[in-house]
């Protein structure tokens, strides 16, 4: 099944449709089409950011200015669902009905795998950081909610560079690697330099992308002959830091 077709299901079907996103890369990770298309069906969303325990307290605080309507958790350290879940069920009663039909949908490795167990309380669907865990559609009941999770959705013309940052494709399955890579690294720059360098344990300050993915290399050992770094393998293990979740900014 496309991805048109998934999103126009999800919101035909729900009353109401969380959009998981993620507070490391809170602009990157939003679907501007699924929200415009949500607005065109008259439906309400909801935007959820997720891994909100891998962002430093004053990151979080500037994204919780920014965006003062959404809601704020930790799927994985159970944050912020409580506050999430009783929201849900005041809507349903506001609404009038019986289950709530809440549709699911985000970028794959968004975390919201991790949400939907959260608010059932059980691990009804699996969780993975490799991207493309969930495969098909499905309803999870939750007391008086009736979530309906889908595949992660990815926009055609989406380019390599934010399905790396997504995590929406896996580092080997990455043409350039680098582009990716140095993109990440002025994510960092731009927001948290502090966190990158106290992950790695090096001096970064003053240096561009290539020098800092030099430095990355040469703390992780990554060298080759003639203590030339491994520019490439140290390009994929910042990528799998950062994907896998070890990596906060």
């Amino acid at each position: 099944m496309g991805y048109w077709p998934i999103v126009k299901r999800v919101l035909k079907d729900s009353n109401v449709v969380l959009e998981i996103a993620d507070a490391r890369m809170p602009e990157i990770s939003q679907n501007k089409e699924l929200e415009y298309k949500a607005e065109l069906y008259g439906k309400e969303l909801i935007l959820v950011f997720t891994k909100i325990d891998l962002v430093s307290v004053m990151a979080l605080n500037t994204l919780r200015g920014q965006y003062p309507d959404a809601f704020f958790v930790s799927g994985v350290k159970n944050i912020g669902l409580k506050r999430l879940k009783i929201h849900l069920l005041i809507m349903a009663k506001r609404k009038g009905v019986e289950s709530l039909r809440v549709g699911i949908v985000g970028y794959p490795n968004v975390g919201k795998s991790a949400v939907i167990n959260a608010l059932v309380h059980r691990a009804r669907t699996k969780v993975s950081r490799m991207a493309g865990t969930t495969k098909g559609i499905q309803w999870i009941k939750a007391g008086g909610l009736s979530i309906l999770d889908s595949p992660g959705v990815v926009p055609f013309e989406d380019d390599e560079v934010t399905l790396g940052i997504m995590g929406a494709k896996n580092p080997e399955k990455i043409k350039n690697v680098f582009k990716v890579a140095f993109a990440l690294i002025k994510n960092f720059s731009d927001r948290n330099l502090e966190a990158l360098e106290k992950f790695y344990g090096a001096e970064l300050k003053d240096k561009d992308e290539y020098e800092i993915l030099l430095e990355i290399g040469k703390k992780r050992g990554f060298l080759l002959k003639g203590g030339i770094v491994d520019e490439k393998r140290a390009a994929m293990q910042l990528l799998r830091d950062w994907q896998s979740g070890k990596l906060g900014i």
